[in-house]
């Protein structure tokens, strides 16, 4: 491994054998789904970097299949607080199959985090896909990261290997995935 690899644990999931716990929104959250649109490369409130160089890959069909889409949770209606990005297989994650998801990166803002806004966010989106053909969904977390981990295999989620990040250009827009145990 050399300095510009970062090593990553890989988790899949079929919407069969994910934890169906029920989880709820407090009063003051509402949940949102967004989808790309020609004239809009983000959903408003949410920016960083790949969010751009996505909505190129859903527009030009880098992207396996069009199931791009950035799920949200708003509290109180007015600032985002959640997101989980879905992305279908491209050439960052070619261990994917044609009708697998990622889900991921996940975020949720620091003053909100322990309250069940992940969880409640990955099982709305298994259920958004169930009946859509999805073979497998992949989650994919830094091997530091405890909370995503638990976060995870709370879920269900099983671990399939591990492997790294390989850098390939200073911005990451052409950095790939390798899983390789």
């Amino acid at each position: 491994m050399t300095p510009f690899q970062q090593k990553y644990i890989f988790y899949c999931g079929k919407s069969d054998n994910i934890n169906s716990a029920n989880f709820n929104l407090g009063e003051d959250y509402n949940f949102s789904v967004w989808k790309p649109k020609l004239y809009q490369m983000a959903p408003k409130g949410l920016f960083f970097s790949s969010l751009f160089a996505w909505w190129f890959f859903h527009f030009l069909r880098i992207f396996s299949n069009s199931n791009y889409h950035i799920f949200l949770i708003y509290y109180k209606n007015i600032k985002i607080i959640h997101y989980s990005v879905v992305q279908p297989k491209h050439f960052k994650t070619s261990f994917m199959e044609e009708n697998d998801l990622q889900i991921g990166p996940v975020g949720t803002d620091e003053n909100h985090r322990q309250k069940g806004l992940a969880s409640y966010a990955i099982k709305k989106i298994i259920d958004f896909y169930k009946g859509q053909n999805i073979n497998k969904f992949w989650y994919i977390t830094r091997k530091e990261n405890e909370a995503s981990v638990q976060l995870i295999e709370s879920l269900g989620f099983t671990r399939c290997g591990e492997g790294i990040k390989k850098k390939r250009f200073i911005l990451g827009l052409l950095d790939v995935f390798i899983l390789s145990k």
